[in-house]
């Protein structure tokens, strides 16, 4: 097996389809992948640091896994053995990641049902302070929460990645089911969740940063985050 690449976003998107054999397009062969995805799911971990961040969340992947970008394109599906959907990566060191801007879309959807579940809080601060968290409100640029890209901190048995199948019916749910292979951040990993954020006043009541990080812990454990949550996907535990 070739040498494993610490860019495995680069060896995802660009690399891939260079080390494809195209004669399969004729029908006289077969696309040689097998290489080039062992390589993709033994790669290493290159811990991405990031000295803005001053609060973290850190959880556990649990089965069967974390999915993310599976709406970006990997023009692979009519190769057999390629993977058919797409993944997030970050852009400079090429690491999975679950984007700042899922993060705090995942949150934004639920913070009013888990906030009005708090008998401390409010009801008429929902709506303001959810303004001020993810729309900043009036604040000045340096005083906004934001919301970093979660990254994996440890892999799980030497593995960060691994690929898994889907199989959705095209001709009725018991016939022709046509598998759909896909990357995906494998359980077991430590992922971290990475935020900026400051306590909000709200009619003078001060929600403070242990509050919202408290609520943000609740949400991502109870519903998750990634993609295909509905069966399963991005469920997690944390420390």
């Amino acid at each position: 097996m070739e040498k494993t690449t610490n860019n495995i976003g680069k060896l995802f998107y660009k690399d891939y389809y260079k080390k494809l054999k195209y004669d399969y397009v004729f029908g006289s062969g077969k696309a040689d992948l097998g290489n080039i995805n062992a390589r993709i799911k033994s790669s290493a971990l290159v811990k991405i640091e990031n000295p803005a961040c001053q609060y973290v969340l850190s959880a556990t992947v649990l089965y069967p896994g974390l999915v993310t970008g599976t709406g970006l394109v990997h023009d692979s599906k009519n190769i057999e053995g390629g993977y058919n959907l797409g993944m997030h990566f970050d852009y400079t060191w090429g690491m999975p990641v679950v984007y700042g801007s899922s993060v705090k879309g995942v949150l934004r959807q639920y913070f009013e049902e888990f906030f009005l579940e708090d008998k401390d809080c409010k009801i008429g601060d929902v709506k303001p302070l959810c303004k001020a968290i993810f729309e900043g409100g009036d604040r000045s640029i340096y005083e906004r929460d934001i919301f970093f890209d979660a990254v994996i901190t440890e892999g799980y048995n030497g593995r960060i990645l691994d690929d898994d199948s889907i199989t959705p019916h095209t001709e009725g749910p018991l016939k022709n089911p046509v598998p759909i292979t896909m990357l995906k951040i494998a359980p077991g990993c430590k992922i971290e969740f990475r935020f900026r954020l400051h306590d909000s006043v709200i009619d003078r009541k001060t929600y403070s940063v242990d509050f919202k990080k408290r609520l943000f812990k609740k949400i991502l454990g109870t519903v998750g985050v990634g993609a295909k949550t509905n069966v399963g996907y991005g469920q997690l535990k944390f420390d």
